[in-house]
């Protein structure tokens, strides 16, 4: 399934609208050697991203399952919150 960027990203945003809330800069790229979606935020001069399957992707935008993207988007999120605000060991 082929479709724009943009729609990826609008599904991703309705999944986590704290994205926005908490000032995350999201981007998405394809990845033409991974045949994989890449999934980046970004905030504070800091950026972690991860990888989505592109069979993923065409499921969730199918309607048929967003579970991995939704995970996927979780875990750079809690990512990059760790690195911009370290939690002391505990």
């Amino acid at each position: 399934m082929d479709y724009p960027l943009e729609e990826l990203k609008r599904k991703i945003y309705e999944f986590h609208p704290e994205i926005g809330q908490k000032g995350f800069n999201l981007d998405v790229s394809f990845n033409q050697e991974e045949n994989k979606y890449e999934v980046r935020l970004s905030k504070s001069g800091q950026e972690f991203g991860a990888f989505l399957e592109k069979q993923d992707a065409d499921d969730c935008l199918a309607g048929k399952k967003c579970m991995n993207l939704a995970v996927l988007v979780t875990q750079v999120m809690v990512e990059l919150e760790n690195i911009i605000s370290p939690r002391p060991p505990g």
